[in-house]
């Protein structure tokens, strides 16, 4: 499988929105609410304790995909050929910075 579809489906499961609504959770039942004040007010709390199982559960999804994406072989491999690459250029760069001061001290000791 090419490593752009590999990438494509960690983004796709990165982005995942769950279709849970945690409803199951909710603390009151807002048809027994006598006056819309009191239902409004067991609306946010509903909503602010669906949030919170909302929060873990899209925690959970995160970490699952980690565990998967650190696991990936493709990845690995990808990963060490970058690092491998960044370590060519650090030392060509280093080599680059002596042969230039190297230059400079022959440069002074011919005149």
């Amino acid at each position: 499988m090419p490593l752009a579809n590999v990438k494509k489906f960690y983004k796709f499961w990165n982005d995942f929105k769950s279709w849970r609504e945690f409803s199951q959770y909710d603390e009151y039942d807002t048809n027994e609410a006598g006056d819309r004040y009191e239902r409004r007010y067991m609306q946010q709390e509903n909503k602010r304790l669906r949030a919170k199982y909302e929060k873990a559960e899209r925690a959970r999804m995160i970490r699952l995909v980690e565990n998967a994406y650190n696991g990936d072989p493709r990845i690995r491999i990808e990963t060490a050929i970058a690092e491998a690459e960044k370590q060519r250029k650090k030392e060509e760069h280093f080599q680059r910075k002596q042969d230039a001061a190297q230059a400079k001290i022959d440069i002074k000791t011919k005149l």
